[in-house]
């Protein structure tokens, strides 16, 4: 997992961070101990009814690096996500916006560089829990893990929130 923290105090937030992580069983690393892991992005999201060849070509002359169709941005609305370096996020979005697509939302995310699939129903909650702990804390801005869960696994958590 990799956590942005923006704080005024770093030992409330540090003794927070280690405290969501150790009643969770999992163990606080060091700072940057797994950005490597994860790559920093520029992210555009386009919503709409899109036309694939369409927007590789557009995406590509904006300078963007990949996109990927999306069934459903929201309850039933298609649409893609391009991903580009962060320094180019303006122009790239700018750039989509003159050529007519829908541009949702502009921001920069963490993208996992590989994932890991959680298959374990029991494992997942912990995960989920762990994720929901340190959301909590007012000094985290964002989590970003690195796993999947599988249908089973999501399954059993719906069961246990509902």
């Amino acid at each position: 997992m990799l956590i942005e923290a923006l704080t005024d105090n770093r030992n409330r937030a540090a003794a927070d961070l280690r405290s969501a992580f150790n009643k969770n069983g999992g163990n606080l690393g060091e700072t940057g101990c797994v950005g490597w892991m994860f790559d920093h992005k520029g992210v555009i999201t386009l919503v709409g009814t899109i036309d694939e060849e369409a927007l590789l070509e557009d995406a590509l002359t904006a300078g963007a690096q990949a996109y990927e169709l999306v069934a459903e941005i929201d309850e039933e609305t298609p649409g893609a996500e391009v991903f580009c370096d962060v320094p180019s996020l303006e122009d790239v979005s700018n750039s989509l916006k003159a050529k007519g697509y829908e541009v949702r939302e502009v921001d920069m995310r963490w993208i996992p560089a590989n994932t890991v699939t959680v298959e374990e129903p029991d494992l997942a909650m912990a995960l989920m829990k762990m994720m929901d702990a340190l959301e909590d804390s007012d000094d985290v801005q964002s989590v970003t893990a690195n796993f999947d869960l599988t249908a089973a696994a999501e399954e059993a958590i719906a069961q246990s929130i509902g």
